[in-house]
């Protein structure tokens, strides 16, 4: 089957459709699973959807989700002349990884270049295969994020 990658209000997937990959993803990357347990905030997601600050791609295979990529596009707080697309989270199946990472991460960029975005913010934990690809792609380092748990 065809792979497809479309833009798509992602709320009411999150605790159903979705939530197969959600499981996924917390297994693979989260780092304190004692801590960050999957719940996500459907209402605020929706809320933030209505709004039009939310920027969702779903990765299809036939019906089958295989990977999204979710996003927030707003003016920067800081730099207020600057419209910024965050990245909260992007995931693809392992089963689909060799063909759709790079995909999803340039339907990303084109959706958000399209929303007006003039920077896009990626994240992604060291040592991944996403951070080689951001760094093949010639992405910069803006920060360097620290977290402890208080």
């Amino acid at each position: 089957m065809a792979l497809t990658i479309t833009q798509e209000p992602i709320a009411h997937m999150l605790d159903s459709e979705l939530r197969p990959l959600l499981v996924d993803h917390r297994e693979e990357l989260t780092t304190n699973k004692a801590l960050m347990q999957l719940a996500p905030d459907v209402e605020r997601y929706a809320a933030l959807e209505a709004a039009g600050v939310v920027l969702a791609l779903v990765a299809r295979d036939g019906d089958l989700i295989v990977g999204y990529s979710i996003n927030f596009v707003a003016q920067h707080l800081h730099y207020a002349s600057v419209r910024m697309c965050t990245n909260d989270v992007l995931f693809v199946a392992k089963s689909h990884r060799a063909t759709l990472g790079l995909r999803l991460i340039h339907a990303t960029e084109e959706a958000a270049r399209e929303r007006g975005a003039q920077v896009m913010a990626w994240h992604a934990k060291p040592d991944t295969h996403l951070e080689a690809i951001l760094r093949r792609r010639e992405c910069r380092v803006q920060d360097i994020v620290f977290t402890k748990e208080l």
